[in-house]
């Protein structure tokens, strides 16, 4: 297996300064230095740059920013297709995706990368017919699409053999072969503060969640738990309407006896009303640790009962190596979705760099020890999803003092 350290390509191909290598900060960590308010709180969040719901796949935003058409770039030999949306609520997202992604060319391309870039409605189906054509083409690498139903599309309409896909949604298994979701999502946040809440002994854990979150991200979150080395000791699900919240946690006093952590999922109306609550006491006096997702709006960092928080972000530095040049091509500063495009190529590139044209396979995809770039420290699993690393804070007068680095490697 090849391992690609992308920030040294970076630094090799643009001049800049590598980040450098050690141990990972877990292993000469002390004790975090836990703050109790009455309540410890361990929020996972994913937030930062200017993508609203970072980590969680293209937001609605769009704007009146104009479709983007098909076309190539570069003049590379080993050619990357990438599927963008054209849909209006998408058009900002997808059009920072292409031009992170052009960067990376520039960047890191070498004159071998080409990008092929088709358009269309997520609704239109026409990504199943462009991967066919990639792979009859001798597309190595394919990025996109931006939508789960086009993923399911494509996975019940483009056989293999084809191209390996990174698609432009949030983190799940989609259950199609050679497939990656390029974001995290709200369980991967969940499930990074679990593992540092068990690491701190917390590890009977109870999971209170919006009556409607899907169930099977519950599944996978209760899995992951249990791969940590901790004990799911129930489900406390709340109306998102806000309504009759005290009534629904009543109803679960026993389960929240049980507990000394609570991973908190949801972040709708109700979720202000919900930290209040579960942060007084009133339930669980047992529970000392808890762990909210990126779901959670960011104006939260203000709220009283949040201070001494906890939370987990990914890395937006390593955005910072790319924004000077991005900003000289473009105008404007790369936002996550950005610096998604840029990695998405990056990938391809430093396995193109490392082990020729033909490198770009699963196996090299999959390599345990992953990839560093733009968006941090991720690798890509078998089971077809995504696992970023994440940085842990505290929130301290509304902002946010790093206890744990990202690392250096998993």
């Amino acid at each position: 297996m090849i391992q690609v350290d992308l920030s040294m390509l970076i630094a090799q191909n643009a001049g800049l300064m590598d980040r450098g290598s050690g141990p990972a900060p877990e292993s000469r960590r002390s004790d975090l230095p836990w703050v109790v308010v009455p309540v410890l709180w361990v929020l996972l969040l994913l937030a930062g740059c200017q993508a609203s719901g970072l980590g969680d796949g293209l937001t609605a935003s769009g704007g009146n920013v104009a479709p983007l058409a098909n076309s190539t770039y570069g003049a590379g030999q080993v050619t990357v297709t990438v599927l963008l949306p054209t849909d209006p609520e998408l058009r900002r997202q997808a059009a920072d995706i292409a031009d992170g992604a052009k960067l990376a060319v520039d960047d890191l391309g070498g004159g071998q990368i080409m990008l092929d870039i088709h358009t269309s409605t997520s609704t239109s189906g026409q990504s199943v017919e462009a991967v066919r054509t990639a792979a009859g083409s001798g597309s190595k690498l394919i990025v996109g699409p931006a939508t789960n139903s086009e993923v399911s599309r494509v996975i019940a309409g483009a056989s293999l053999p084809r191209p390996p896909i990174l698609a432009l949604v949030a983190n799940n298994s989609s259950g199609g072969k050679d497939i990656w979701p390029l974001y995290g999502d709200a369980i991967d946040s969940a499930l990074e503060g679990v593992s540092v809440a068990i690491a701190a002994e917390q590890k009977n854990i109870v999971v209170v969640h919006e009556a409607d979150f899907p169930p099977e991200n519950l599944l996978r979150l209760r899995e992951g738990i249990r791969l940590n080395g901790g004990n799911t000791v129930g489900f406390v699900a709340y109306p998102s309407s806000g309504t009759n919240l005290r009534r629904s946690f009543a109803a679960q006093a026993q389960t929240f006896s049980k507990a000394n952590a609570i991973v908190l999922l949801g972040g709708g109306q109700a979720i202000g009303q919900v930290i209040d609550i579960l942060a007084s006491g009133e339930f669980g006096a047992s529970i000392t640790t808890a762990i909210a997702t990126s779901l959670l709006p960011e104006e939260m960092y203000k709220r009283p009962s949040a201070q001494g928080l906890m939370l987990a972000i990914p890395s937006t530095s390593d955005v910072g190596v790319i924004a000077d040049r991005f900003k000289a091509k473009y105008g404007r500063d790369p936002s996550y979705d950005a610096a998604i495009g840029y990695d998405s190529v990056a990938i391809a590139a430093g396995l193109v760099r490392t082990g020729g044209p033909d490198a770009i396979t699963t196996a090299n995809l999959t390599s345990a020890q992953g990839f560093r770039a733009a968006t941090g420290l991720f690798r890509f699993r078998p089971d077809g999803r995504i696992e970023r690393r994440m940085i842990v804070h505290r929130i301290e007068n509304g902002s946010l003092k790093t206890i744990r680095e990202e690392g250096e490697g998993f």
